[in-house]
């Protein structure tokens, strides 16, 4: 979703590039002098074909994953959307174009980029994918929109642009299947979960996405054997995609069946089981099946593959404290301590560590 369809050459766009500097680089020098008591129109404002050239050249960036010069290109047009002309048009693409390559710096970038610098780009790519989406938006504006609120965890704007989205397309999968799950994680009895699930079951009946939301649904909703049922569905109609083997796992702990979905898990590459979302369930359901140290191994090969994700440090401490191991454990929180995001999760844990202790 971040690397932007391009078919030009970057070496082509850098002359986009300096025409547009140059540009904007005369409105700057004109809006600076204010010896002037009655200003004409700017002769040096932004053309189409500028505009033009410096869009396709945030495009030409961002697939080139030389995502800081797709940001300052943006932050250029931004200075001055008001002043190009035919504002009102070029006004609403600068911010969407803009909301693009600051959502692509911040997922692109996540080596060079501190986590606070990436979060301050996402919300500025969400305030700016926001002034995009304003009507008559097209869809996907208005969709990625949608998916900014909710990272940045604007969930009431999340779902008036949801609305808004499915109102437009109610036949879209790729805008249902976040609308289903941004509603959901509001409430699990939100009318607008069965609506959108019913749109997509529409749109899409023989669909494993189909099957795999229906088994979220009714795991929020704490309806086990329907969601083992979807989730069985959801995994023979697609058996490689990771998604739908996470989602079989929860369905199969929710029914008391945590060593088939540790078995199940287990078949996986050390690669794919050190994500996050997969680690988590399988060092779940060791855990459950009664097997603490194959849990905490499980977690140890998560925290190798994602050394500065906060949360699987945290849970790499417990279960290091779960199997007796406390100089381990002690180790894993002092390194807590000075991760970003590290305070939230010890804050978090320390429940955990105090009955752990008492025990």
């Amino acid at each position: 979703m971040c690397a932007a369809r391009c078919v030009f050459h970057v070496h082509s766009h850098l002359t986009a590039l300096l025409r547009c500097a140059a540009a904007v680089s005369a409105l700057s020098l004109a809006s600076c002098d204010e010896s002037t008591t009655s200003k004409a129109p700017p002769t040096s404002a932004l053309t189409l074909a500028e505009f033009d050239d410096s869009t396709r050249a945030i495009e030409t960036y961002i697939a080139a994953n030389r995502t800081r010069e797709a940001e300052l290109i943006a932050r250029k047009l931004l200075e001055h959307a008001t002043e190009i002309d035919a504002s009102a048009q070029f006004g609403r693409r600068a911010h969407e174009y803009a909301a693009r390559a600051f959502f692509a710096r911040a997922e692109l970038a996540k080596a060079e980029l501190s986590h606070r610098d990436r979060e301050q780009l996402v919300r500025e790519a969400a305030a700016e994918a926001a002034l995009a989406s304003v009507a008559p938006a097209p869809v996907e504006t208005i969709r990625f929109a949608a998916m900014l609120a909710d990272q940045v965890g604007n969930r009431p704007q999340a779902q008036e642009l949801y609305e808004r989205a499915v109102d437009a397309a109610p036949t879209d999968i790729a805008t249902l299947l976040p609308a289903v799950f941004s509603a959901l994680a509001c409430d699990a009895t939100n009318a607008r979960v069965d609506r959108y699930a019913a749109l997509h079951t529409e749109s899409a009946p023989d669909a494993a996405w189909t099957a795999g939301l229906h088994a979220e649904i009714a795991l929020a909703r704490n309806e086990p054997a329907r969601a083992l049922e979807f989730a069985l569905t959801a995994t023979q109609r697609d058996n490689d995609a990771l998604e739908f083997r996470m989602i079989l796992a929860k369905a199969l702990r929710a029914n008391h069946r945590a060593v088939d979905a540790a078995r199940m898990l287990s078949a996986l590459t050390p690669q794919e089981r050190a994500r996050p979302a997969l680690a988590l369930q399988f060092a779940l359901a060791l855990a459950e099946s009664n097997d603490l140290p194959a849990a905490a191994k499980a977690w140890e090969a998560a925290l190798a593959a994602n050394p500065d994700d906060a949360y699987t440090r945290a849970e790499t401490a417990l279960a290091f404290l779960r199997i007796g191991d406390t100089t381990r454990a002690a180790v894993e929180l002092d390194a807590l301590n000075v991760l970003y995001g590290g305070a939230t999760q010890r804050v978090r844990i320390e429940p955990l560590i105090a009955a752990l202790r008492s025990k």
